[in-house]
């Protein structure tokens, strides 16, 4: 665990565990690196790499109203940069795919594989359009009621949720907004026809409103992208279910060397 100096200002916290390929995952608005919590074993096959995004956690904000999902998108390069790594595998979990998304648009010569766990490539449902927006609205108004709705949602255990939340409130309350709505109005839909690496994408199979975008995916992609629907899983896929989750993604790793 360290800081990475990314500019005298400005810092990006991570953690890393582990050596070989490189896996970089990637958080939602209002949360940090200690949603992948239970990808640690991961470490056992591979680098894993787990920041805390601009503004969230140990790491500083920077340009907390202008920023946009590939200035987040860069900050993952300088710290590959930081650490001397050329390529890696780009792991989003929900609205952290739109930056991995972007990593993989601004960068496709770093980018060994692409990991979407519950990814879109735009946001265009109305149900999901209403996460967002209230997400948004509640960032604003009740930040602390928000931050423990997602640690409800994201622990398993009373110590988790008591680490999460105490640690979470340390989110930059306009950083967390200018993510919320940056991954709202992230497209990236045209470009993912390109992408000739790798692909994993993973839904859970009571999550239908995120289904839509599954087949999106699977009209724009290329045929060897594999798709993986978790049993009786919704949203949550790293803490609710880890095991399989890991699983898949011991499984595609390996696939890479």
């Amino acid at each position: 665990m360290a800081l990475a100096g990314l500019t005298t200002e400005f810092q990006i916290y991570y953690e890393k565990l582990g050596e070989g390929t490189p896996v970089v995952f990637l958080h939602p608005p209002g949360m940090s690196h200690l949603v992948f919590a239970y990808q640690k074993s991961l470490s056992l096959v591979c680098q894993t790499i787990y920041p805390d995004i601009r503004g969230h956690g140990r790491s500083t904000a920077k340009d907390p109203d202008t920023f946009t999902i590939y200035d987040l998108a860069e900050d993952v390069a300088n710290l590959l940069d930081h650490l001397l790594i050329d390529q890696a595998v780009i792991c989003g979990y929900s609205s952290g795919g739109s930056i991995a998304q972007a990593f993989a648009v601004k960068y496709p010569e770093r980018t060994i594989g692409l990991i979407l766990s519950g990814g879109f490539s735009e946001v265009s449902t109305f149900t999901l359009k209403k996460q967002f927006q209230t997400g948004i609205r509640l960032a604003k108004s009740t930040p602390a009621l928000l931050n423990q709705i997602l640690v409800n949602t994201h622990s398993n255990t009373e110590h988790e949720k008591k680490e999460m939340f105490f640690y979470h409130k340390q989110t930059d309350r306009q950083t967390w907004v200018r993510y919320y709505k940056e991954s709202m109005s992230f497209n990236c839909t045209e470009k993912i026809k390109e992408w000739q690496f790798p692909l994993l994408f993973l839904y859970g199979d009571q999550a239908e409103y995120m289904h839509y975008y599954r087949n999106l995916y699977q009209r724009n992609v290329h045929q060897r992208a594999q798709f993986v629907m978790l049993a009786k899983a919704l949203h949550q896929l790293p803490i609710k279910h880890f095991e399989s989750f890991n699983a898949e993604i011991r499984r595609f790793v390996s696939s890479l060397t």
